[in-house]
């Protein structure tokens, strides 16, 4: 379907005044139309995915679904995993809450970072598979992901903690932080992400940054597979947003950043793996206040 055929579409359909306007030349209508399902599509996806069953290149592919950095310094988060609050999962669910304004004195732990990723993205279970002649492993983890193919990586810099100030990568198949570079980048960040003056992140203690990468999904789900990698970014969104609740600290999501300068930061290259998510991560000032005045 063309971009013609979908605002004719939509014309016929639309009750409002500026409806019309809304879905001029939108490249996201294009894409929401064209990655639909009718009963033909998913037959013909259906071949694709019973192809990526049968192949061996593909399994093996798939059953490793992470990035590395082999040379770089790693932070072993593994002593961390049972560390975890006992908590109401619903007085969490019911106090999730956006906060803007951060102590600027707190410093995020280790521990802290270790129970955001490990219980987010981390590989909490491993499932044997034998399929094809390929025998293996699948490190599944705590959100869904369509065909357990994970296309996320997680990057988190490190504003004001208790390791040093910069950019780690998360390595969820062995649970630890690996090092891309040291520094304090809040000027450079606040350049790039728009959040001041409505999110004080420069008082915050850490960021964490989602990109995806499609061709994990892709070589499985071919178009349909990016409305999968959108909604586990939303999954992470959010189980990252309760997790940061559970443990007595705050955060919010950010949508305005400049892509590939944020692309550029990170040294992903933008097209096959391109951000998708920044969360602001810590200690609620209104909160601090409250303690120090009992």
């Amino acid at each position: 379907m063309n971009i013609v055929d979908i605002k004719n579409k939509y014309r016929k359909k639309d009750p409002s005044l500026f409806g019309k306007q809304k879905i001029k030349d939108s490249i996201a209508m294009l894409f929401h139309e064209n990655s639909k399902f009718t009963t033909h599509s998913i037959r013909e996806d259906g071949e694709l995915i019973s192809e990526f069953m049968v192949s061996p290149y593909f399994l093996e592919r798939s059953s490793q679904p992470f990035k590395c950095y082999p040379n770089q310094k790693k932070i072993d988060l593994s002593g961390y995993e049972e560390k975890i609050p006992s908590i109401n999962f619903f007085d969490i669910l019911s106090k999730r809450r956006s906060v803007r304004n951060y102590d600027k004195d707190y410093k995020i732990s280790l521990n802290e970072l270790a129970i955001l990723l490990y219980h987010t993205y981390g590989v909490t279970y491993s499932q044997k598979f034998n399929n094809s002649g390929i025998t293996g492993h699948l490190g599944l983890r705590n959100i869904p992901s369509a065909g357990a193919l994970y296309p996320m990586e997680l990057y988190v810099v490190v504003l004001n903690g208790h390791i040093s100030s910069g950019l780690y990568h998360y390595r969820p198949d062995i649970n630890c932080l690996e090092f891309i570079k040291k520094g304090d980048f809040k000027n450079e960040l606040a350049n790039i992400i728009q959040a001041e003056p409505y999110v004080n992140m420069n008082s915050s203690s850490a960021l964490i940054i989602t990109t995806g990468i499609i061709e994990r999904v892709y070589i499985k789900y071919g178009e349909r597979g990016y409305r999968f990698l959108m909604q586990e970014s939303g999954f992470i969104g959010l189980s990252i947003s309760l997790l940061v609740e559970a443990i007595s600290l705050a955060s919010c999501m950010l949508g305005g950043y400049i892509d590939d300068k944020v692309n550029n930061f990170l040294g992903v290259d933008g097209v096959f793996e391109t951000v998708n998510n920044i969360i602001v991560i810590g200690k609620n000032k209104n909160e601090t206040k409250q303690q120090t005045q009992k």
